[in-house]
């Protein structure tokens, strides 16, 4: 799909769902540590805190 450039839907899924395990497994971790925390960052849709209002807020993607 992406010539063994990037990962693609399945690798992704993979990646990610390793990740959220290896957090929800650590007792530091803050999905461990703080259960219930929500982001607090500006969103376009108040209430709906997604990975591209991060990015924005990091300032790696232009606003909408």
């Amino acid at each position: 799909m992406e010539h063994g450039l990037r990962l693609g839907p399945v690798g992704s899924r993979i990646v990610g769902e390793v990740f959220v395990g290896l957090h929800r497994e650590d007792p530091g971790a803050y999905l461990r540590a703080a259960p219930n925390w929500r982001p607090t960052l500006p969103t376009s849709q108040p209430g709906n805190f997604r990975m591209r209002d991060l990015l924005q807020f990091a300032g790696v993607v232009p606003p909408l």
